[in-house]
């Protein structure tokens, strides 16, 4: 399984973590080298725990140690044999890029859902995992190898057949989706995040297109975009979808019906069909057509296809609309949206939304993350909206007021203010609102949690929002 010597073992190997605080006795301990941390450094713990295996890339000094030359391959490799390789009972269908995964993720879903019955289909997303009907909040986009595995094997057991995985280029360059059998793949866009792990927008794309490598089904890819239009040419039997003339799956016709869109989606086998989705904006026009595309390759019928885009519902954290403000005459949407490009997609819609009304936003950037999308993300903000009120994202270790100051250095003071304490802030685009306006609050979307140097705090923008109208 390893490939390498293995110490003696007093019994099967159980488990296996990465964690030390996770062991169990009879499991096995990867010492993983983190971006802070030394595996190493956990070994003592995960023995007095009754580890039985300690995997390491180096000698441990007085532990015997099955040395690999990657230890991410390896806890993969343990992962998925202890889970017995549940991937090769399950059709997993892989979401990538950069904007629109999980809406896309969430679409395929819901169209999987139609047609095979909520048992029958799985979800692993950057906002939750859904095991049939169970829902559970999700750590992190693409979780560690054995959180992938295990949740994996869950859906085996549980009857799935059909399972969304949203795949990331951290869980692909992390190994973290190792040993996982792809039956089609999905890629919506490359725009420009994440370099503090790639850096440089070359290796990011070939990192997503290792997805399409691996895939021997369906493949669909934005025409679109121009990594989109590149994979399609580099990666054998790879489609497309997209309002590009050339593209296999061609968007048309697209307008809006009150709080829904319409379009056309002309197929390759199918003819000439017509989607109403419960979502605005041409990005998730996209988003829709490539899933919709993912979907007729399977061999699904027009029919049901139709009829489970125009029963979907709201996508956590993605344009999500906050009903309570409706009462008060003008709108509230919280999205996900925190990189320039994503940020601008989601002002275009929500001005339109807007009409002759004003646009609020109330946006910030991540910690530790590309410090050069930062004033990039100030501009646009600027440009697009009447008010815009810059805050506190995820600051992890960096001072939030000194990530402010990077946004505003892109933005325009003459409507431009720094408020650092997020509900503050959010508060205080609130009450500048008047009817017909449509207040955006990006960056956190779904996510319950505010990760600050001072330690994590409960933070999910759409109880906030709803808190602070119920207060007025």
């Amino acid at each position: 399984m390893l490939g390498v010597d293995v110490p003696p073992l007093a019994g099967p190997i159980v488990a296996v973590t990465h964690d030390s605080r996770d062991v169990v006795p009879g499991g096995a301990f990867v010492a993983i080298n983190g971006f802070t941390t030394r595996g190493a450094d956990f070994v003592p713990q995960a023995l007095e725990r009754g580890a039985t295996l300690i995997v390491a890339e180096e000698p441990i000094d007085g532990v015997p140690t099955a040395v690999v030359a990657d230890d991410r391959v390896a806890l993969a490799a343990l992962a998925t044999e202890l889970a017995g390789h549940p991937s090769h009972d399950l059709t997993v269908h892989g979401v990538t890029g950069t904007n629109g995964k999980t809406t896309s993720s969430y679409v395929l879903h819901a169209i999987l859902t139609g047609a095979y019955g909520e048992a029958a289909t799985g979800l692993m997303t950057t906002a939750e995992v859904i095991i049939g009907s169970e829902h559970e909040t999700a750590v992190r986009t693409t979780g560690e190898a054995t959180v992938v595995q295990a949740n994996l094997a869950r859906m085996r057991d549980a009857g799935v057949q059909h399972v969304v995985l949203e795949t990331s280029s951290h869980g692909i360059h992390l190994h973290r989706v190792d040993g996982t059998r792809y039956a089609t793949a999905l890629f919506t866009n490359l725009t420009r995040d994440h370099l503090d792990l790639h850096g440089t927008m070359e290796h990011y794309y070939r990192t997503k297109r290792k997805l399409f490598q691996w895939t021997s089904g369906p493949k669909l890819a934005n025409a679109d975009d121009e990594w989109g239009a590149r994979l399609a040419t580099e990666v054998e039997g790879t489609r497309t979808f997209g309002a590009a003339q050339d593209a296999d799956y061609r968007i048309e016709a697209e307008r809006r019906d009150g709080v829904r869109t319409v379009f056309e989606l002309v197929t390759p086998g199918h003819g000439r069909l017509t989607l109403s989705i419960p979502l605005l904006g041409d990005y998730n026009v996209h988003n829709v057509a490539g899933a919709a595309g993912i979907a007729l390759e399977l061999g699904m019928s027009p029919e049901v296809l139709t009829r489970s885009v125009h029963e979907m519902a709201q996508v956590p954290g993605r344009f999500e609309r906050v009903p309570a403000a409706v009462d008060l005459g003008f709108e509230v949407v919280v999205d996900y949206a925190h990189t320039d490009v994503g940020l601008a997609a989601v002002l275009e819609v929500a001005r339109e939304v807007a009409g002759d009304g004003r646009l609020l936003c109330v946006y910030g950037a991540a910690g530790a993350r590309d410090r050069d999308k930062r004033p990039k993300m100030g501009a646009v903000a600027s440009r697009m909206a009447d008010v815009a009120i810059i805050t506190t994202d995820d600051a992890y270790h960096e001072d939030p007021q000194d990530i402010a100051d990077e946004v505003m250095a892109g933005a325009d003071p003459a409507n431009t203010t720094i408020v650092i304490d997020r509900r503050a802030a959010i508060d205080s685009a609130l009450r500048q609102a008047q009817p017909g306006d449509v207040v955006v609050v990006a960056g956190k979307g779904h996510e319950r949690v505010q990760h600050l140097a001072t330690g994590d705090v409960p933070f999910h923008d759409v109880t906030v929002v709803t808190e602070l109208l119920a207060s007025r």
